[in-house]
Parts: structure tokens; sequence; C-alpha cells
């Protein structure tokens, strides 16, 4: 076995092998596999308490910032854009940090950190201090600890399973991300109308003690941290370089960004077109954020189904359906047709990112997990804020049906010509991987 193989498990000599979409984990492998091993299950119990904590507070925050500004798209598109901008920004440091730090403690500080933001947030908006502009330094706040706790919670989920098992590691964490998306705005609705927004953020402070606790509870021993004296920005651009090696890897991020860039915004817009499309009240708009995750659900449990590792054209096909369903949600002529597509959407969204983390993650070696789940977590959540800012902007100047059809054709067109031309039989493809596993 050669160096470089003892250094990365992920490559084996004797694995199965597909030349179109690399390595096969063995047909036994479904969707509920991974939760036979302990420390999966416990990692995932946490993820979903966090997960099911965020989206509640994510959507008292729009609820908040919308009735604040009686749905302002500009202000939504500003909110959305500070939440999530620091994924783009601090997110390579997390990486680094991630494969030089025991990841479990990175979760522990940064769940504690959450807590006490959230506590401070939930104070402000219940002695009715709250203003926009003062949301946005909370916002921007949460979204400096999700750049860290990101790459690191991903590369734990890979962490915890055998090798065979990361294809369900990886659906299910999906999965489980989406099933607190249903929950969460479910449980928002009630919680924002009973006790106002303030204690949908109590909660989220309450469900980061929780993580904490669980997370404590973890044991990671396989994992040894990256002790090497390299300069900090060698480390961060030897996580391009190894993206850049592996062919799908990068391609695949290429399509998540651009998906970012343009699609994953209508999120922002959700507000604008319940209230000013539709004239819905607050108590619709979490229904269909909560129907928008029960298809986004849907779409990542039935990745988890694949006997073969999914190729690069299938996921872009899948993102290429996502395009086109936001763009078509976005003329929806109806409250019920806007409803059915919030679930197409879900379906087609989650199923492309989980199919393209799993191959990402499938390709990459342990010593770069962290900082490859860096450049996913930037591509999938760090370029989100410039497409909710942007598609704010348009849709503040003409409308929410405007900029959604712009958002879904770009993706949509990019995506088709990446499936076309680069797709699953590239042959450098093969031939990088072929090598790989002659070595």
């Amino acid at each position: 076995m050669s160096e470089q193989q003892r250094h990365d498990p992920g490559l084996d000599e004797h694995a199965p092998f597909d030349l179109e979409g690399g390595p096969i984990p063995s047909r036994g492998a479904r969707a509920f596999r991974a939760l036979k091993h302990r420390e999966f299950r416990l990692f995932w119990s946490t993820f979903i308490v966090g997960q099911l904590g965020f989206w509640i507070a994510f959507i008292a925050m729009q609820a908040l910032m919308s009735r604040l500004t009686d749905a302002n798209g500009a202000w939504l598109g500003l909110l959305f854009f500070t939440n999530f901008s620091p994924m783009l920004f601090f997110t390579p440091v997390a990486g680094v940090v991630a494969d030089r730090v025991e990841r479990k403690k990175i979760l522990m500080v940064t769940y504690t950190l959450m807590t006490v933001l959230m506590g401070t947030l939930a104070v402000v908006t219940l002695t009715g201090r709250m203003t926009p502009a003062l949301m946005l330094p909370f916002a921007f706040g949460i979204g400096i600890l999700f750049s860290f706790n990101a790459p690191a919670g991903q590369a734990i989920s890979a962490n915890a399973v055998p090798r065979d098992d990361l294809p369900s590691a990886i659906s299910l964490s999906s999965g489980g991300s989406n099933l607190a998306r249903v929950i969460g705005p479910t449980l928002a609705g009630p919680v924002i109308v009973l006790w106002e927004e303030g204690a949908a953020f109590a909660v989220y402070a309450i469900a980061s003690v929780i993580v904490v606790v669980l997370v404590s509870r973890l044991k990671l021993s396989s994992y040894t941290p990256e002790v090497d004296s390299g300069k900090f920005f060698q480390r961060v651009r030897s996580g391009f370089d190894h993206a850049r090696e592996r062919p799908p890897v990068l391609a695949a991020l290429s399509v998540l960004a651009m998906s970012s860039l343009f699609s994953a915004g209508y999120l922002s817009l959700l507000p604008v077109m319940v209230s000013a499309e539709f004239g819905r009240d607050s108590d619709d708009f979490t229904k269909i954020a909560a129907v928008a995750g029960f298809g986004s659900l849907i779409g990542a449990l039935t990745t988890a189904f694949r006997d073969t590792m999914p190729t690069l054209r299938s996921a872009a096909l899948l993102v290429a359906g996502f395009g086109a369903s936001v763009a078509v949600f976005g003329q929806s002529p109806t409250w019920t047709v806007a409803m059915v597509m919030s679930v197409v959407v879900g379906i087609f969204y989650f199923s492309a990112t989980t199919t393209l983390n799993t191959l990402v993650q499938f390709h990459v070696a342990e010593h770069m997990r962290g900082r490859i789940s860096s450049l996913f977590v930037i591509c999938w959540a760090g370029l989100v804020p410039i497409a909710g800012l942007w598609e704010g902007v348009v849709a503040s100047r003409t409308s929410a049906r405007t900029s959604m059809l712009i958002a879904g054709c770009v993706t949509a067109a990019y995506a088709l010509g990446v499936a076309l031309v680069r797709g699953g039989s590239d042959p450098r493809v093969r031939e990088v991987f072929a090598h790989e596993v002659s070595r």
C-alpha cells in the first residue's frame, strides 16, 4: 500500500470501483445503516436538536424583520446577507481549525457562545428594544458561530461511521436537518403567536445548552488532529489544491456554488411572496416554510437508498431541477399551486445538495476533510447571502416573481451545461481515479 493510501483511508485498492462515479459502497449501505453506530446516533441527536433550534429562531428573525419593516424586500435581503455572509469569509479559517483542533471541542465552544448570544437576543426582543438595524449584529454573530461549527460538524459526521456507511451518514444528516426544517417552522408559528419572537430565540438558547451536553458525551478517538507546522495560508490553499486534484470534487463544488449564488436565495423572498403576492399573514409564512421542509426531507432521504455512488451528471441534473422549480414556484398563480411547488423545490434542493455532499465527502482524504468541508459550506451557505442581497434588491424594484424567475433560469442553465459538458463520463475523472486505484 502506498504512503498516500496509508494517510487517506478513502483510497482502497481493493474497493469496488465505478469509472463514472468512483468507489462504490456495499449494496447493504442503505438509508439507516449509519444508525447502528453509537457515536453517530449521539451525534445525529445532537445535530437535530441544534437544527431544530436554528429553524425556530430563523423563522422568528424573518417574521420579526418582516413585521418591523412592513415586509420590505431590501431589509429582508440584508438580514439574509448579514446572517450568512460570515460563512463566506470565516469558513476557510474554520476548515483549517477543524483539521488542527479536536472537532468535539469546536462544537462545544461554539454552542456555548450561541447560548449566550441567543439569550441576549431573547431579552432585547422581549423587552421591546429590538429595531431592524439592531437585529443585524445578532444575525452576524450567529453566522460567525455557524461558520466554525459547520465544517467541524460535517467532519464529525464522517468520522462517526466506517467508510462504507458514509453515504448513509450524510443522507441521514441531511434528512435530520430537514426533519428539523419541517418541525421547526411548525413549532415557530404557535411560539410566535403566543409569546412573540423573543420566546423563539429563548428556545434556541435552551437547545444550544442541550447540544453542549450531548456533544460532551461523544467519543471520537479515531481521529488525530493535524500537527504540521506549515503557514496558515498554505494550509488554506492546500484545501483548494486537494479539490482541484480530484475533478469530481471541484466540479461538484462549482455547481453547488452557482445554485447558492442564484436559486438558494429564494428563501429570503418567502415572506414577500406570502404577504405581497398572496396577501397572507405570518401564520401562512410558517406553513409554507414547513411544507418546503417536508419536501427537503423527502429529497434528502431518497438519496440514501442509492447502491452506487452518484455521478457528477446526476447531481448536476438535480441542481437543474432545483433551478427550474424555483422559477416555476415564483410564477405560481394561486396559493395552492405555491404550496405544491414549495414541496417540489424542497425535494430538488436537498436531493441535489445531499448528492453533491456524498460525492465530495467520499473522495476526500481524512486529513483534508475539515478544509474540504469548509469549501462545501462556503459554496452551500456562504454564497447564499449574495443571492439574498441581489434578489431582495431586484424584488424591491420589480417583484419577487421576477427575481425568482431570473435566479431559477440561470441556475438551471449552468447546471445543464455542466451535465452535458462534464457529467459522470469525463475522461479526466476516470483517469485520475483509475490511477489512484492502481497504486
